[in-house]
């Protein structure tokens, strides 16, 4: 109980933000109510201006329910991460070190036959051909590889489209190939120590596995997927991704339009989630999610309101996310008329 409290005072702390005047604290009712009431057990971060005005930690880290979450504590991003890989090959095409136009057999010349056409737009884009990963539970980088030497091409690169982790895995072997170090130390490098991230981690191998991790993820050692991260971190992340630390954020602008293939409405090209936009092609929002199989993450940016929130959970529930995430945009948008 003491922590909804603590939720519910530094929600209507921030709402000095978004409003002048006076503040009733059972405005928040509903969200109080939702939140105690769904079994939610994460974390939910909010920032206004890269301001963090939310930060709360709601439930356990293990299933003995011994253990309160903290800061400290990591998740699975699930497909949110992937968003490390695409933003390290942008980086190399903006220092000029390769084109996306290039094919990955450049790079990777051990790829079977039908897929040394394969570009390297096309394995951010996932029209490769490549097939789905072969799940399993231990899956290491080298099954992925295998599965890769091993695969038959869906179809033509660049004429389809089907969402492949193996497209990931491809484009950390990419980075590594070309920079000469692991795909883990260029992350850390130029991601991670840019955006101050300080103990989010990539995990390769059973010893890599941290006693921080939330229960209920799925036990994989993929290069490029297997990424777990602190919520907080994620926030820097994104604050340090959309503020041109990383790579101008214009460049990411240029990648969301485009999707032809996947038959989603409004779907990022690249590893970006999806986007909305007003008629005069400014960028008004955007958000991604991720599942692990029990662990679900939702970062979502409202760019006209400079508003990030960030939702992490392990109780297998993804659609909490986006309650949570649906009420509190529609308070605070409610107290800023």
């Amino acid at each position: 109980m003491k922590s909804y409290l603590k939720f519910l005072l530094l929600l209507s702390f921030s709402t000095q933000l978004f409003a002048s005047s006076d503040w009733n604290e059972k405005d928040l009712s509903e969200i109080y109510k939702y939140v105690d009431e769904s079994g939610f057990n994460g974390a939910i971060l909010v920032s206004h201006q890269e301001k963090l005005i939310v930060e709360e930690y709601l439930g356990f880290a293990d299933s003995e329910k011994t253990t309160v979450l903290t800061r400290q504590h990591l998740f699975s991003p699930g497909s949110v991460g992937k968003e490390f890989t695409t933003v390290g090959i942008m980086m190399l095409e903006d220092q000029g070190l390769l084109s996306y136009e290039d094919k990955v057999s450049k790079f990777l010349t051990e790829l079977p036959e039908w897929a040394k056409n394969v570009t390297i737009h096309q394995i951010l884009n996932h029209t490769s051909g490549f097939p789905k990963i072969k799940w399993k539970k231990n899956i290491s980088t080298t099954d992925a590889i295998k599965q890769i030497l091993n695969s038959e091409g869906l179809f033509e690169p660049g004429n389809g489209y089907q969402y492949s982790n193996l497209n990931v895995v491809t484009r950390a072997l990419v980075i590594e190939a070309l920079t000469e170090v692991p795909f883990s130390a260029f992350m850390y490098d130029n991601i991670f120590e840019p955006a101050k991230i300080k103990d989010s981690y990539q995990q390769l191998t059973q010893k890599d596995t941290s006693t921080k991790k939330v229960v209920g993820d799925y036990p994989t050692y993929l290069n490029g997927v297997t990424v777990y991260v602190t919520p907080i971190d994620l926030m820097k992340f994104e604050n340090a991704l959309t503020s041109n630390l990383l790579i101008p954020f214009a460049d990411v602008q240029t990648k969301l339009d485009g999707d032809e293939l996947s038959g989603q409405n409004n779907r990022a090209l690249y590893d970006f989630g999806s986007f909305s936009k007003d008629s005069m092609g400014t960028l008004l929002r955007w958000k991604h999610d991720g599942s692990n199989p029990s662990h679900h993450t939702l970062k979502f940016h409202d760019f006209e309101n400079d508003l990030v929130i960030i939702i992490m959970s392990s109780d297998g529930n993804k659609s909490t996310l986006y309650k949570i995430k649906e009420k509190i945009v529609e308070r605070l948008a409610a107290l800023a008329d």
